[in-house]
């Protein structure tokens, strides 16, 4: 008798095609925390407008509406829970009867385990978050608090923009690093020329 399985609708299941939600919570906390950070920060009573809050304001809000939406998105249509089959997909004519009874030996194994691993053996066309590209950008973002300091704005910029695009698929690590480079400068001018403000230099202090 064949039986079909009951689907899971538990938050187990809510949460699994919704892990979206990191990027838009992400953005929340960095709003948050440049929001309170910008209302705490000491500024001089003889400072011009529009003054130094006025930057981190327009970002911190920027954050916490993108955030907001993008979270209000990803519930509304959540990831499919299966991808298409290739076109090209079908196995070879021609296998082997023992690779078969074999095959079906290993499938009905898999689908008696648990775990991830039984979960891509009997279902390997379930939608999942790429886990590596989450990881290397916390990671980057980790490395870029820790490296503000003593390394200043424009080497750390340049390395949180290239880890992010690396984290994201980029495989071009030379014209990333030109490319990472430029824009943390461009943002270096932006502030210094354009705001006033002088970001952390760093190991060139005496450069820059």
């Amino acid at each position: 008798m064949t039986t079909h399985p009951v689907p899971d609708t538990g938050p187990a299941a809510f949460l699994r095609r919704r892990t979206g939600l990191i990027v838009p919570l992400l953005l929340l906390v960095t709003g948050v925390v440049l929001g309170a950070g910008t209302l705490t920060m000491e500024v001089p009573a003889n400072v011009a407008s529009p003054g130094p809050r006025m930057f981190p304001t327009v970002v911190a809000v920027a954050c916490v509406v993108f955030a907001v939406l993008l979270g209000v998105d990803v519930v509304r249509r959540p990831e499919p829970e299966q991808v298409a089959a290739p076109a090209n997909g079908t196995p070879p004519t021609g296998t082997d009867t023992a690779a078969e009874a074999t095959g079906t030996a290993v499938s009905t194994a898999a689908a008696d385990t648990t775990g991830s691993d039984a979960d891509d053996a009997v279902d390997p066309g379930r939608v999942r978050s790429n886990r590596w590209a989450v990881l290397g950008l916390v990671g980057t973002i980790a490395a870029f608090i820790a490296l503000l300091v003593p390394l200043g704005w424009l080497l750390s910029g340049a390395l949180l923009f290239w880890g992010v695009a690396r984290a994201l698929g980029s495989r071009r690590p030379v014209f990333d690093a030109f490319l990472s480079i430029a824009i943390s400068s461009t943002v270096q001018l932006a502030f210094s020329a354009g705001l006033g403000l002088s970001l952390p230099p760093g190991i060139l202090a005496g450069v820059l």
